[in-house]
């Protein structure tokens, strides 16, 4: 059982050709201690690859903790869940594009007594479509923490992106897909690192 306060490492060398599969992860969410309230904009900011420029342009939908934002002059408390999305196709899209012409017709939250969030020390953030495949290279070789369960539930899905040529270490030690599998079910967070180096394009 991992109960370390530093979280376990999970190090991967990915191939190119196996980076992309592992955007899908980001959908499940990657975990940001924090002790009190960020503002959305210096939050993204802070990430890499999201500049001013590519947040404006590409992050066209916004949810925080389940509900369509319009602005990014927003604060997250520990607990809270940002969700981005580049635009979405038909009504749908329009209806929860920021700042779109459609705004209006979102349905509004029905109001319910808070409860108390397992991740309350975290920002949890996830990444749809175009948005995770731009990011996902900048943020795996950073490093980002990940709970178990969603390590669990998308390598269980994915065997083959973590066979050769795919290298996992756990805290430096050779891990196969099976002996992860295991390790991630009893880790409640870890961190998930690529140190693999992109090819460079002829």
């Amino acid at each position: 059982m991992c109960t370390s306060p530093s979280y376990p490492q999970l190090t991967l060398a990915l191939p190119p050709s196996a980076l992309t599969g592992f955007a899908s992860l980001l959908q499940h969410g990657i975990l940001f201690p924090v002790e009190r309230p960020a503002a959305v904009l210096p939050f993204l900011l802070a990430l890499p690859g999201f500049s001013a420029d590519y947040i404006e342009n590409t992050v066209q939908t916004i949810f925080i903790n389940g509900v369509a934002a319009d602005s990014l002059d927003r604060d997250l408390g520990p607990g809270s869940t940002l969700a981005l999305s580049a635009a979405m196709p038909g009504l749908a899209g329009a209806i929860f594009r920021r700042q779109g012409v459609h705004g209006s017709l979102r349905s509004r939250p029905a109001t319910t007594k808070s409860s108390v969030a397992t991740d309350s020390g975290f920002i949890t953030l996830k990444l749809f479509n175009s948005i995770a495949t731009d990011r996902v290279q900048d943020l795996l070789s950073m490093g980002f923490l990940v709970s178990g369960k969603a390590l669990h539930d998308f390598a269980a899905m994915r065997e083959a992106l973590f066979q050769p040529p795919t290298v996992a270490t756990l805290d430096g030690k050779a891990v196969d897909h099976a002996e992860l599998l295991r390790l991630a079910a009893a880790c409640p967070m870890l961190m998930v690192r690529n140190v693999a180096e992109p090819m460079a394009t002829p």
